[in-house]
């Protein structure tokens, strides 16, 4: 008995905690959104504006997190980034889930020779390394913003594909399934209108843990010198003009890349609470 209750506390507390977890997650993920759109509210100073007087100069009243190369303001920089990092992630994510999204429909719907040869497109492309990858879809879009976004899109689009046919192939021998194909319902009607709005949880669930993924991937190309350049900002980009300094500055990769961390645990958090509450 006292087992039992112990067990309905401990779960009861860590319920609590998830929840508390949750609330400061999306707390979060509103202030950044802000940020992202109206940056000039919440910078404290234009993050172009160069004084050569302030050069690489630490965390002070005039800078709270320093100042780069150039003497601009870092943390102006990375409220300006945020624009950057956070518009790639969720266009990205919303390319990657329409895409992934149909074609897992079709390919667990119609099942069969069509599933197989879709199957293994998606395994062709997964056996290519990633960054070879997207390094070839940036060579076709070219370097910049929507260059990025579609070549993250393109990469991330195979997992969410999987999670759909998985879960059509989980629904397409309900009952509700067959009474509509008895009903001479089309194939199109059968998956827009019976299978989708049964995958909305388990897609809405992947959207937010690909958020924090193209953020991740995002910064790792502008890190490399293949992703964003100049005079755009981004985090990753941030990092990448800062890491030759890092022993002796090393405010100038240690901040972009806490932001980058904060950003992506925080998708991550909401991402975990909302798979279990839908899944």
């Amino acid at each position: 008995m006292e087992l039992k209750l112990l067990l309905k506390l401990t779960i009861k507390n860590l319920a609590k905690k998830n929840s508390i977890i949750f609330c400061i997650s999306v707390s979060f993920f509103i202030f950044l959104i802000f940020c992202s759109i109206f940056p000039e509210l919440v910078a404290p100073k234009n993050p172009n504006a160069t004084d050569f007087n302030r050069m690489l100069l630490g965390p002070s009243e005039l800078n709270y997190l320093g100042t780069d190369q150039l003497g601009r303001d870092i943390l102006s920089r990375i409220i300006y980034g945020s624009r950057i990092s956070l518009s790639i992630a969720f266009f990205c994510s919303i390319i990657s889930l329409i895409l992934g999204g149909i074609y897992g429909l079709i390919s667990g719907l119609y099942g069969g020779l069509l599933d197989e040869v879709l199957m293994k497109l998606v395994d062709v492309f997964y056996s290519i390394p990633d960054l070879l990858l997207v390094s070839i879809f940036i060579l076709i879009f070219g370097k910049g913003l929507l260059g990025i976004t579609l070549a993250l899109s393109l990469l991330s689009w195979m997992r969410i594909a999987r999670i759909t046919r998985a879960s059509v192939l989980e629904l397409k021998n309900q009952p509700f399934i067959i009474n509509a194909k008895i009903s001479g319902f089309s194939k199109i009607h059968i998956m827009f209108k019976e299978l989708l709005p049964n995958l909305v949880g388990p897609l809405v669930v992947t959207f937010t843990f690909t958020i924090p993924s193209s953020i991740l991937a995002e910064s790792t190309l502008s890190f490399l010198g293949i992703g964003i350049s100049p005079p755009d900002i981004s985090w990753g980009l941030m990092a990448n003009s800062g890491w030759q300094g890092l022993r002796s500055y090393p405010h100038l990769i240690i901040n972009p890349c806490i932001a980058i961390f904060i950003s992506t645990l925080c998708f991550l958090n909401i991402g975990n609470y909302m798979k279990k509450r839908f899944i």
